[in-house]
């Protein structure tokens, strides 16, 4: 229970001068300062120190941030402190609606009294908090991307509740009335209230409220020039940055699309080296990864987001697959190596790169034929997916673990959230897949849940501000 709110003023009243009551202290008090919209009637009691003669009319008004109408139902303005009492109550009835909104305040305030004595008290306003009792559907969960099968246009997006309780598939399809998202679902991005699907095989990138999933805008699209090949997307200096592959036989058509957040258009292009891949941003400074597309690479590029130019690449192990900043704000990069389908092969490689002068201060070798993938991180401890099993070492550490986490393990993709592990198996990549959630504390497996047909993402939709 909240302290109880309470403003006072000094009220006096008189008949004549042989009937002078003694001044009395009037208060203004709720058992809360704090109520939810769905309570409907908030009990506002006036009150008195002293017994008054003859009926006072007590004027207030009701200001703030909530509006009558919807939020709570009109007062009078007014009410009577009948001769002989000394309390009386009025109701604010509060209107329990369907809008998801932000907390709000009623503000009710004492403007004079029928005595016509001044309000002398250092409060005369009592302020109260509505908070709203309504939510989104798909805030507070876990977002799964499908890629479905390739130039088959069944890509998809699951949401999972944050209990693990409930599944809701193909959520733009449902909410948008839609024929489908459209081919290949490569990644997905956020900015504000705001998800960016990014499509692959339709060339485009489909935006959505990220808690409605009501469709906003539609970004390129196959018969448009704006993306080749996009794959993943990074936010930075209020632009969206996405990398592109070029055509496999040509090293230089590769780049990174620079996206205006506020018109949803691509308004430029970098020119990167082959194969940008996963994509990270650190204030306005932005990190691609080159993977190397159709072929091989092993670089880190740096791109200033406040001049969209190419700063410098970073050398790292080959086929660089994914990046995690730690909490210093320094660059950790997975490089998978070369497969021997190559010819070359090469061993993967765990690199860290400190962001202030962009030097690689750590590197740490696998054997040749070891090639790990989805790096991840949570506080100072990284994870690693590597030959059905899930590592983990700390920040701090020089070598490889000997000994994985969790074992038996089949993963597509995998992401750690909140001290839990969720990992997502394409199974035969032509039915539906499942997701698995791990609880790191004790590796125990939690839940597992069918989702729809190769899914390739996973992502954290945490509950909407208010």
């Amino acid at each position: 229970m909240l302290t109880a709110a309470f403003a006072s003023f000094i009220l006096t009243s008189c008949s004549d001068d042989d009937d002078m009551p003694t001044p009395g202290t009037i208060g203004i008090s709720t058992t809360e300062d704090t109520y939810d919209e769905g309570e409907g009637t908030v009990e506002i009691t006036i009150s008195t120190t002293s017994v008054n003669a003859m009926d006072v009319t007590i004027s207030y008004e009701v200001t703030g941030t909530a509006t009558v109408g919807e939020d709570y139902q009109s007062l009078s303005g007014s009410v009577v402190l009948p001769a002989g009492e000394t309390s009386v109550q009025e109701n604010l009835l509060l209107i329990d609606d369907t809008e998801v909104e932000s907390s709000e305040e009623v503000i009710f305030t004492i403007t004079s009294t029928s005595s016509g004595e001044d309000i002398m008290g250092a409060n005369s306003s009592l302020i109260l908090t509505i908070t709203d009792n309504d939510s989104y559907p798909f805030e507070n969960g876990i977002l799964v991307s499908h890629e479905g099968n390739f130039m088959q246009g069944n890509a998809s997006i699951s949401f999972v509740s944050d209990d693990l309780t409930t599944v809701e598939n193909d959520i733009f399809k449902t909410v948008n009335d839609a024929d489908a998202l459209g081919d290949n679902a490569q990644s997905m991005s956020f900015y504000e209230n705001m998800a960016y699907i990014v499509m692959n095989g339709s060339q485009k990138i489909e935006v959505v409220n990220r808690y409605t999933f009501e469709s906003v805008a539609t970004i390129g699209g196959p018969s448009e020039t704006d993306f080749l090949n996009p794959r993943y997307m990074a936010i930075a200096n209020g632009k969206g940055y996405v990398t592109n592959w070029g055509d496999g036989s040509n090293p230089d058509d590769d780049y990174v699309a620079v996206i205006d957040l506020e018109t949803n258009t691509v308004e430029s292009t970098i020119s990167v080296a082959e194969g940008p891949e996963k994509i990270i941003a650190k204030d306005n400074t932005i990190y691609v990864a080159l993977q190397g597309g159709f072929n091989q690479n092993n670089g880190v590029t740096v791109i200033d987001a406040t001049t969209n130019t190419v700063t410098t690449t970073i050398t790292v192990g080959d086929r660089p697959n994914s990046m995690q900043l730690d909490a210093s704000g320094n660059l950790w990069v997975l490089s998978g190596g070369n497969p021997s389908w190559t010819g070359n092969e090469t061993a993967g490689q765990i690199d860290n790169i400190n962001t202030t002068d962009n030097t690689v201060t750590t590197t740490i070798s696998y054997a040749v034929t070891e090639h790990p993938g989805n790096l991840e991180i949570d506080g100072a401890t990284l994870y690693y997916y590597f030959g059905g099993s899930v590592y983990a070492m700390d920040t701090t550490a020089s070598v490889l673990p000997t000994t994985a986490e969790i074992e038996g393990l089949s993963f597509y993709d995998m992401a750690v959230i909140d001290g839990k592990l969720y990992g997502v198996d394409a199974k035969d990549f032509v039915s539906n897949g499942s997701l698995e959630v791990y609880d790191l504390s004790d590796n125990t497996l939690l839940a597992s849940k069918t989702v729809s047909i190769i899914p390739g993402g996973i992502y954290n939709n945490e509950t909407a501000a208010r």
